[in-house]
């Protein structure tokens, strides 16, 4: 059992308070076995702040020998630390981990902030808040980070793919995906207004929409004062495009808060 304590004491290498953790726990008969996952040990204070950056905040596997991701989407990026101009930008960063918990390459997990040095402040990438939703495809092929604080919360889903081997990367559907473009980085591409936490909840699958396609919803629970769940496809090389925009209905819903896939007549 894997359980995320996004508000956990940090370790004394990391330079806070409160980083977050994640936390194994085999199911056994014992109730203080639980151990907590060496990742994220140390600390750059003149690049970086773990105060309050909440790992832990999401947690997913891909089931019994398969990878994990868990994310801080509170984890700061530091520029021109303690000068006048110091600027603090809320990134977000996740953690994808080999079946044995541990950080490998990137073929086999690693660190990921597709956020990191691109252009800052609120409107464009300074508070992307990526990982407060991550997800993997049921074919276990992708990566889904949710990052709903880009674009003037707005919000972007980034879908990133897991090779299977280094040829992999070489594939002209390889990506990285993103809404609104991962090239482009245009928000009139994204079908919601600002501050609307587009990425706020994330799933995939199969025949959403075309049969044997595979679709990525992400919620976007403050669109339009009601909320909404977007239904995206890949579009050319780097790009997710919205196939339909489910509205929520009633004022102050948060519809699209939380969802999930699944068949429910097993029509495929």
């Amino acid at each position: 059992l894997l359980v995320g304590a996004p508000r956990a004491r940090a370790l004394p290498g990391q330079g806070a308070n409160r980083s977050g953790a994640l936390f194994a726990c085999p199911l056994s008969t014992g109730t203080a076995d639980c151990r907590r996952v060496p990742i994220d040990e140390g600390v750059d204070p003149q690049s970086e702040s773990k105060e309050e950056q909440w790992l832990g905040v999401s947690v997913k596997s891909q089931g019994p020998g398969g990878k994990v991701v868990t994310c801080a989407h509170r984890y700061e990026v530091r520029h021109r630390v303690a000068q006048p101009l110091e600027t603090r930008d809320v990134i977000g960063r996740c953690f994808v981990l080999s079946q044995d918990l541990r950080l490998r390459d990137e073929l086999d997990g690693g660190e990921w902030k597709f956020c990191q040095g691109r252009p800052q402040g609120h409107e464009r990438f300074g508070s992307c808040q990526q990982g407060l939703a991550a997800n993997f495809s049921p074919d276990r092929r992708y990566l889904l980070l949710g990052a709903p604080g880009t674009y003037n919360w707005k919000g972007t889903l980034r879908v990133e793919r897991l090779p299977r081997s280094p040829l992999e990367l070489l594939l002209p559907d390889s990506g990285p995906f993103e809404a609104g473009g991962e090239k482009e980085r245009d928000p009139s591409l994204i079908p919601v207004p600002a501050n609307s936490y587009l990425g706020f909840s994330v799933d995939s699958g199969p025949g959403l929409t075309r049969r044997q396609q595979l679709s990525f919803v992400t919620g976007a629970p403050r669109a339009n004062h009601t909320g909404a769940v977007a239904i995206l496809r890949r579009d050319g090389a780097n790009l997710l495009r919205a196939e339909a925009l489910l509205p929520g209905h009633q004022l102050s819903s948060a519809f699209g808060h939380a969802l999930a896939l699944l068949d429910l007549n097993s029509d495929g």
